[in-house]
């Protein structure tokens, strides 16, 4: 029996001087991973070396792995975002478990009993320290060469996003606005460890973002994909409105943002960070209405403890899919020709019916005085300029730069008291805006159908210069010239313009509108060089229509 038990142990030794690291042999060094979900012919990369993949069944394909150490496999296809994940040994490999077999028939055969020798004296065969010394020897040259490991997956889904195609020659588009409606202190989501929470994440203090730098990305995005986008976000000081045909605006709303780890030990564990963002985007032309609007949601993983990389990862495919739509194609597509004249009469607002305001008993005594009564205070959220009543039952004009991208603003009446004011109309290009308050039987200017601005004549500016105390400020000057700057005409005037008098009236001694005070050229040894937009236009401008 022993001698049975002899030559199967004997032979279990020889097996394992065959095959001393079993897992080494068998399995290899490196995992095949199943990839699924990419388009045909992508490009595969583990750790930035691109590396051939074996197609199998449905569209997969297979590529080879290391065991012994985390890899990142990335997917690369022209006209889609680029896919990454990091994949990492955290399994054991079954194969491995044979290096025990020597040791466990070294065990099995001393259990058996002992070798007497030729003198009678018993003794323990060297059968024992083979088996442990095979046993051990395979298992180090598995862990050294990883082949005692599993990757964390045997297959990935790598789910691609189409990137947006740019239209050829597009309308000039930019991001003007991204407004976060989060504030410090909401809850995201969880820090968990094996799916456990163990600490709640809030808004702030794990993850904070900045609007401006939002925005600045989305217009980095856009001019990447080949967007028309202008270099800079205003023309002029005499137009002060965003110099591209479209804007794109985006409000957030909703974060969701978790933070994964393998183990309750920072030093041992492995991390993830998960986000999904909610983004309502909006497609707006120059006249502030609404082309397209949808909201998105995105998402992004990023291999790392928390940080703002999964955020930006899901913003940005958020925007993606916004930008995918066929509307935006249609949209931005620069016409020519007839469909030139076809879309520009897109543009064409329906008119806004004004009533005309009734013209007081002006003289040269008291038209000034008169006139200023028909002069409000325009407050926003950044500060503040002037506007001129041009209806009894509300209806002001400012300037564009004065309301900017401001929906509601404050209307402080000569009287002292406040309204909310509407913004129901602007056009950038003129740099003007049409604000409506709820009230009546105000003092309102009429807006002349023609010119009665002489060169040399005599005029006042009517405002609220540098501070809301110093409302209904009048100054005087003279019309210095007629200009034409950028295809627009001004009125050039020497008389003295500062900040807040912007939105404000340009009017005769006796108390007629010329025009509303638009800008001011400032610098070193420049004074008195202000222009204003001529009355006569804002009708035109803002498309109203005045009955009587």
């Amino acid at each position: 029996m022993k001698k049975n038990v002899t030559q199967v142990v004997g032979s279990l030794m020889l097996g394992s001087l065959l095959l001393p690291s079993c897992a080494t042999i068998i399995s290899g060094t490196k995992q095949s991973v199943r990839v699924v979900g990419q388009p045909a012919g992508s490009t595969f990369y583990v750790n930035d070396k691109e590396v051939k993949a074996k197609p199998v069944a449905d569209g997969a394909v297979q590529v080879r792995m290391s065991r012994k150490k985390n890899s990142e496999l990335k997917v690369k296809h022209e006209g889609y975002k680029d896919y990454s994940e990091v994949l990492y040994p955290d399994k054991r490999n079954p194969v491995a478990y044979l290096n025990w077999v020597p040791v466990v028939g070294s065990m099995v055969y001393i259990a058996k009993g002992v070798e007497t020798s030729s003198d009678g004296s018993s003794s323990i065969s060297p059968v024992f320290g083979y088996g442990w010394l095979y046993g051990i020897a395979g298992g180090l040259i598995d862990m050294g060469t990883g082949a005692n490991k599993r990757l964390n997956k045997d297959e990935v889904t790598a789910t691609m996003m189409r990137l947006p195609t740019a239209v050829a020659g597009s309308q000039t588009v930019q991001c003007n606005l991204v407004n976060v409606r989060l504030k410090g202190g909401d809850k995201m989501g969880n820090f968990l460890v094996r799916d456990e929470p163990m600490e709640i994440l809030y808004f702030g203090k794990s993850l904070d973002v900045d609007a401006d730098h939002l925005k600045s990305n989305v217009n980095g995005t856009l001019k990447d994909l080949g967007f028309n986008v202008p270099g800079g976000e205003t023309r002029s000081v005499f137009s002060t409105g965003s110099n591209s045909r479209y804007t794109l605006q985006g409000e957030m709303r909703e974060v969701k943002y978790d933070i994964k780890a393998t183990h309750k030990y920072e030093s041992l564990a492995r991390f993830e960070t998960h986000c999904a963002v909610e983004v309502t985007w909006k497609l707006v032309n120059q006249n502030r209405q609404t082309v397209y609007e949808q909201k998105t949601t995105g998402k992004g993983v990023k291999f790392e403890k928390g940080g703002s990389a999964a955020f930006e990862d899901a913003f940005e495919n958020s925007l993606y899919t916004f930008l995918g739509n066929k509307e935006i194609t249609t949209a931005l597509a620069k016409p020519s020709g007839d469909a030139a004249t076809a879309a520009a009469s897109l543009d064409k607002l329906t008119p806004i019916t004004v009533r005309r305001a009734t013209l007081p008993k002006l003289t040269a005594d008291n038209g000034v005085g008169t006139a200023a009564r028909s002069v409000v205070i325009v407050e926003t959220t950044d500060g503040h300029g002037s506007g001129c009543v041009i209806s009894a039952d509300g209806y002001i004009v400012t300037n564009a730069h004065v309301v900017g991208q401001e929906d509601e603003v404050k209307v402080l009446l000569p009287d002292g008291v406040q309204s909310k004011g509407r913004v129901v109309r602007v056009n950038p290009e003129m740099d003007l805006a049409l604000v409506k308050i709820e009230s009546d039987g105000l003092t309102a200017f009429q807006l002349p159908s023609g010119s009665l601005a002489d060169i040399g004549a005599d005029v006042f500016a009517i405002g609220t210069p540098a501070d809301k105390e110093l409302g209904q400020t009048v100054t005087k000057g003279i019309i210095s010239a007629r200009r034409k700057i950028e295809g627009h005409s001004f009125l050039q005037t020497d008389v003295s313009i500062n900040g807040g008098n912007s939105g404000g009236a340009l009017v005769t001694r006796s108390g007629q509108l010329l025009g509303i005070v638009n800008a001011k050229l400032v610098g070193k040894g420049i004074e008195g060089i202000g222009f204003a937009i001529p009355a006569e236009q804002v009708s035109e401008a803002l498309q109203l229509k005045f009955i009587d």
